[in-house]
């Protein structure tokens, strides 16, 4: 099980920013810190259009001046390896010049983003490039999905498909969290799920289906502000998030066999033990109404009743007290 802290470009162009993402994330239990690298005038048409609630000079602005000199951005993802003892910094990138740069930088994987799977220059170029590719299935049909896992087999089969809902950010309710299994069999290759949920259910819920990687929108802080302050999480956040999701694998796996030292603990007040309904004489055949179950167990446990109807008590017996061996012979 893998999880990514997808900081984007929360960074806002500063490289110390920059070096916090990653600090903060590996330090929260991520295993990996994810950048986007975007060329506004490579994405983005000139003048002006709808672009859903953003301005769209206000978007492209913040992509020009958040973008990091790439000579700093891979001083950090080599800092960032020392840091976290492997390759954990990798990015998005949005265009053919963009990854090129991201390659110089040996990252352990390349992610396609939604919007981009069905770019197929890119899809064939990232296919080639000899590192892990996963990508996102958000806004995609299934003949889409189809074409884009296609495209990459024709280079790789090393690729992941992430599970996405490219709503920002949605409730768990609209998770759409079956299409994990159904990917899987479809495509027979690792899945995950690129998570713009609130808050960490649907993770769960995602990872109780089989997914494997992760995704989760990261910020500093969302005073910070950004295109995707309202659904990434702080560190903090982050840090129950990964908690949350991987205490999952581990309660699937385990089988119950025998109750646990926790349970056997617990046992010892909530399982009920044969007391008696009554004062009874030495020699007094035991029968069913001469017991009583109450908590906790002692001696005996109310499922024992029945071995000692018939039998002589040996000593007297005091209503409400447990039956004990020394009561039988």
């Amino acid at each position: 099980m893998k999880i990514i802290s997808e900081a984007a470009m929360n960074h806002f162009g500063s490289v110390p920013l920059l070096w916090r993402c990653v600090e903060s994330s590996i330090q929260a239990g991520a295993d990996y810190v994810k950048f986007q690298l975007i060329r506004d005038e490579e994405i983005y048409a000139d003048g002006q259009y709808e672009y859903g609630t953003y301005d769209i000079d206000d978007v492209r602005w913040l992509r020009r001046y958040s973008r990091i000199p790439h000579r700093e951005y891979e001083r950090v993802a080599d800092r960032a390896a020392d840091f976290a003892g492997y390759r954990c910094m990798t990015s998005t990138p949005f265009d053919l010049r963009s990854l090129d740069e991201l390659l110089q930088t040996d990252p352990p994987f390349v992610k396609i983003a939604s919007g981009d799977n069905n770019y197929m220059d890119l899809l064939d170029a990232v296919g080639r490039c000899g590192r892990t590719v996963i990508i996102s299935t958000g806004m995609s049909t299934i003949p889409q999905i189809d074409r884009a896992v296609e495209r990459l087999m024709r280079h790789t089969s090393d690729i992941v498909v992430m599970h996405c809902v490219a709503a920002y950010p949605h409730s768990c309710e609209e998770s759409m969290l079956g299409t994990i299994p159904w990917l899987r069999k479809r495509y027979e290759v690792p899945i995950g799920y690129s998570d713009h949920s609130l808050g960490y259910g649907a993770a769960m819920l995602a990872a109780s289906l089989g997914a494997e990687w992760f995704e989760k929108h990261f910020t500093l802080s969302s005073d910070n502000g950004g295109l995707d302050a309202k659904h990434s999480v702080n560190p903090a956040g982050l840090e129950e998030y990964c908690r949350m999701v991987r205490s999952v694998k581990p309660a699937l796996e385990t089988v119950r066999e025998a109750p646990s030292e926790a349970e056997l603990y617990t046992a010892r007040r909530a399982r009920r033990g044969l007391y008696f309904s009554r004062d009874l004489p030495v020699g007094h055949i035991l029968g069913r109404e001469d017991f009583i179950p109450l908590r906790p167990e002692r001696d005996f446990s109310v499922e024992e009743m029945e071995s000692l109807v018939g039998q002589p008590l040996v000593s007297p017996a005091e209503k409400r007290t447990p039956v004990s061996k020394e009561h039988l012979q």
